[in-house]
């Protein structure tokens, strides 16, 4: 999973924006709160948390909590 989300350049470049406003105290609360939502959808839409939820735990056939491109997942 590690490596996965090391290879996705979205999901680094909002971590390292997280990150680096929080260590540089320039994030508010709310700004975090945006910025988390926004990586979540980031590994939604890349399908990460589907991969890493298949591997762990048993899947519905039809699962729409991630966006889809047509397909089941």
């Amino acid at each position: 999973m590690v490596k996965q989300l090391e290879a996705s350049s979205s999901v680094k470049a909002i971590v390292k924006e997280i990150a680096e406003g929080i260590a540089a105290d320039k994030t508010t609360p709310f700004d975090a709160m945006l910025q988390f939502c926004k990586l979540c959808e980031s590994l939604r839409s890349e399908h990460l948390i589907c991969n890493s939820h298949k591997s762990c735990l048993p899947t519905p056939e039809t699962c729409n909590v991630c966006p889809t491109s047509g397909k089941k997942h």
